[in-house]
């Protein structure tokens, strides 16, 4: 693309957007499924694990990570900034009438160094190594919801297999899944939290509309789709209709076809300048003609591999 476009900048992924069908396809292909995907298994988690609002979440995004990023960054105001507007320790002292600021810094910064010591020599620590020594040394108020995940970390299997009450399955699983959750580096948060907060190369189909990127990669995979409501091998003639899908067609009723063509639309023109599709089918011949008859684009822009 940087020699078809003319444009050196394709050589870079900060420089794509790229969009794939759905989230499961941009957590595995952004490197951060280890961390997301056993929470999106529970399903009261899924909506504010989508939109960074899981309680555990803020932790992690709004005082953790600045702090690692000002520490990588040597940003020394920033890192004395977060600790006062976060740590209770400071808080304490203040509280118990106590108040001595070089003091109440002092004693942050002690704690602060030690939890930072984690990353030490380019290290990557795992999630909840963080939370314990987060919770060791009193630096961050630690969120209710990892007080079982904390208290839990030895708990015998034969514990789990002994809850019998729906209540109770339900919390161990919730247990569960957050322990096989930060059981991965920090750095898949890191990428969890660029993808959550729009500031990573990947998104969605349906998750940009209105939005417009000067460089666009969509990519096309029913199989890793993992849905039926869209098939953009039948919108590339890949695939035959089914016997549903004509009998939709005759009697006028929207399918999966005009729905894809119309988000296919959608997603083709969030590009500003360039646009690269990759679209992986079974019968990619098939495909290929079918794009360059209908005109879509011309036998040069389309390449086989």
């Amino acid at each position: 693309m940087a020699e078809i476009a003319s444009d050196k900048k394709w050589k870079y992924r900060e420089e794509i957007k790229v969009l794939t069908l759905e989230h499961h396809v941009a957590v595995r292909r952004g490197g951060f499924d280890g961390f997301f995907e056993p929470l999106h298994k529970i399903g009261n988690f899924k909506t504010g694990l989508l939109d960074g609002t899981l309680s555990g979440i803020f932790c992690f995004a709004q005082q953790v990570l600045p702090l690692v990023e000002a520490m990588k960054s040597e940003d020394k105001f920033m890192l004395t900034r977060i600790v006062k507007d976060h740590s209770p320790i400071i808080a304490s002292e203040k509280r118990t009438g106590n108040a001595n600021p070089s003091r109440e810094i002092r004693k942050a910064r002690i704690s602060m160094e030690s939890v930072l010591s984690l990353w030490s020599n380019g290290a990557d620590p795992i999630l909840l190594d963080v939370l314990k020594a987060i919770e060791h040394e009193g630096l961050f108020t630690i969120p209710d919801v990892f007080a079982p995940v904390l208290s839990s970390t030895d708990r015998p299997e034969k514990e789990q297999e002994s809850a019998h009450a729906d209540a109770e399955d339900k919390k161990n699983s919730e247990i569960d899944a957050w322990h096989e959750a930060l059981s991965v580096p920090f750095s898949q948060f890191e990428r969890y939290a660029k993808y959550i907060f729009d500031k990573s190369p990947f998104g969605t189909h349906e998750g940009i509309k209105g939005q417009q990127f000067p460089r666009v990669m969509i990519i096309l995979d029913d199989n890793e789709a993992r849905g039926f409501m869209f098939s953009y091998e039948k919108l590339f003639k890949a695939k035959a209709l089914t016997e549903t899908d004509e009998k939709n067609r005759l009697e006028g009723r929207d399918m999966s076809l005009d729905r894809t063509r119309r988000l296919f639309y959608v997603t083709c023109s969030r590009a500003q300048y360039s646009l690269a599709i990759i679209a992986y089918m079974k019968e990619a011949d098939k495909a290929a003609s079918h794009v360059s008859d209908a005109d879509w684009f011309s036998d040069q822009e389309v390449v086989r591999m």
